[in-house]
């Protein structure tokens, strides 16, 4: 039985769209002491910098792509991860979008060379957390207790 909860527990991280009640709680009461790379808003402020890093490192070279895109690539994600770790709901929403969209061009430009796969899986990982960091968000707003608090 074990063997199952456990391959129940690795595609359920894989289910962005679902929530766990008990984690969601543990991220809005913990909210000011987690560590960066426990909250929702830090894990996903940490994945936009590690996006452009990686695009950085590889995009020259890997990519071809021009010093603009590049320079536009760390605006855009630096901007978005300051944003989502302040707690602002409409970066992660924003990251949603660009993510989804950064993807599917991935896949529909050059599916042969874009692993396919790979990019699903990374889409997922990212949805899960963007998605966690805005319900995060969402439910902080609506506790009054939460709008005294600095984001």
């Amino acid at each position: 039985m074990s063997h199952q909860k456990g391959a129940k527990s690795v595609l359920s991280f894989f289910a962005w769209w679902k929530t766990d009640p008990d984690e969601l709680a543990k991220q809005v009461d913990q909210y000011s002491t987690l560590k960066v790379w426990q909250s929702a808003r830090g894990v996903s402020a940490l994945l936009c910098v590690f996006s452009f890093v990686v695009t950085v490192l590889l995009g020259r070279w890997v990519l071809n792509l021009s010093n603009g895109t590049l320079a536009a690539e760390v605006i855009i994600w630096g901007l978005v991860a300051v944003f989502m770790y302040r707690g602002h709901r409409w970066a992660f929403v924003l990251g949603m979008i660009l993510w989804t969209l950064e993807k599917g061009s991935i896949l529909l430009g050059n599916p042969r060379s874009a692993t396919p796969v790979v990019q699903v899986i990374w889409w997922l990982i990212y949805m899960k957390w963007f998605t966690l960091g805005y319900r995060v968000e969402k439910l902080r707003q609506s506790k009054p207790s939460a709008v005294a608090e600095p984001a």
